[in-house]
């Protein structure tokens, strides 16, 4: 079986976009970091800045997936970062909203900040995942980890930091290198275990840690479609599985908000 090996990082102050640099030239292996993006992409044709300093932008590049796994390959790369912050020297307790949604517990008189709350834990989002393809095949997987904001420069309301969650003081020296090595294990392990065709690992995982399944919701569509109902699944494929009024249905893509959205 192959395994996927990741080239050395290459570093950048500033850049437009990690992402689009990656797909500028896709070799699997290759990462891309940056400490702050002008043009920063997110989900959906979303676009957004962080003040520089403050945020870690990462950047690799897959193999192409074999077709019957690759959805969960946006999926693996969200759980690889939740396992990443829950595993690091400076912890923070992660958790998933699906798809690939990266939220962590608020803090005390904090609770304006919560995308959800679930069992009484009010959750903000620290990061989020944009997976896009490379002509021939190659997935360029990249996430946005608030990882310096104070609380006073957050860009969204509904957002947290690293340095936030652990309490606002700046984060020790070697953090940041520290948080993307194990990610960048945590996402080759998930990678070799999808391109070999076993997905039991990747979504018990990914189970573990998603807050969505037996919520209320309501799922925002690509089409426009709205649905609503309890989550109560998240098959094989990676879909979500909403229970509502005219029975089940299925969802590879979307926008959820959670009945506890504030």
């Amino acid at each position: 079986m192959a395994v996927l090996r990741w080239g050395a990082p290459e570093h950048h102050r500033t850049i437009g976009s990690t992402n689009t640099e990656a797909l500028s030239d896709p070799r699997p292996g290759r990462v891309v970091v940056a400490d702050h993006q002008s043009a920063g992409q997110g989900r959906l044709g979303r676009s957004w800045e962080s003040p520089a300093g403050t945020c870690l932008a990462i950047s690799a590049v897959l193999p192409s997936a074999p077709p019957a796994v690759a959805g969960w390959v946006p999926l693996a790369a969200g759980t690889a970062l939740a396992l990443a912050l829950t595993a690091s020297r400076w912890p923070v307790t992660a958790a998933l909203k699906w798809p690939n949604d990266i939220l962590v517990p608020v803090r005390e008189g904090q609770e304006a900040q919560a995308v959800l709350v679930v069992d009484g834990m009010a959750f903000a989002k620290i990061a989020g995942v944009l997976c896009q393809m490379a002509p021939g095949g190659e997935i360029v997987v990249g996430t946005g980890v608030n990882v310096g904001h104070r609380a006073d420069q957050l860009p969204v309301p509904t957002a947290t930091s690293w340095r936030v969650a652990r309490g606002g003081a700046p984060l020790p020296e070697g953090a940041t290198e520290d948080l993307l090595q194990t990610y960048l294990e945590h996402l080759a392990r998930a990678y070799d275990d999808l391109a070999a065709g076993v997905v039991d690992g990747v979504r018990a995982d990914y189970l573990r840690l998603c807050l969505t399944p037996g919520q209320e919701v309501r799922v925002y569509g690509p089409d426009g479609s709205v649905t609503s109902g309890r989550a109560v699944d998240i098959d094989t494929d990676g879909a979500l599985v909403v229970e509502g009024s005219s029975g089940r249905t299925v969802h590879h893509a979307g926008d959820v908000h959670h009945a506890t959205h504030q």
